[in-house]
């Protein structure tokens, strides 16, 4: 089930959201689909969907696959996001940072210092 989510997502098709409870962190759903209530400003979400072989979220230089990787980020970093700001499934990030581990423990603030691109089938919503 899993990889027939990447699948639909690469594909542009339906992502299936991630609800799990991590340690101390509640996914609840695809952040895109709350991004109607605030059309243009700043939005936290969560990387989810990350649980295939390589376990990460790319933040791309630009829009799209064939940019460059800037960095990666595992489970449950949480980004700062401009929902004003996108191009088809991408969303403009403005900043990064952890305050729990990927396994949803706390931790003390990680800033994740980087800008860039993220496709929105790997954001969540979160309860923390």
């Amino acid at each position: 089930m899993k990889y027939l989510a990447l699948a639909l997502a690469l594909l542009g098709g339906a992502a299936a959201a991630e609800t799990a409870t991590y340690g101390r962190v509640d996914l609840t759903g695809l952040a895109r689909e709350s991004w109607p209530y605030n059309p243009e400003g700043v939005y936290l979400a969560m990387v989810c969907n990350v649980n295939g072989p390589d376990g990460f979220l790319s933040i791309r230089s630009g829009p799209g696959t064939e940019f460059e990787a800037e960095r990666k980020l595992n489970r449950l970093a949480v980004l700062e996001v401009d929902t004003a700001q996108r191009h088809g499934h991408w969303i403009r990030v403005h900043t990064a940072y952890r305050t729990h581990t990927k396994d949803g423990w706390p931790q003390d603030y990680k800033s994740l210092h980087v800008t860039g691109w993220a496709h929105d089938a790997y954001l969540c919503d979160f309860l923390d």
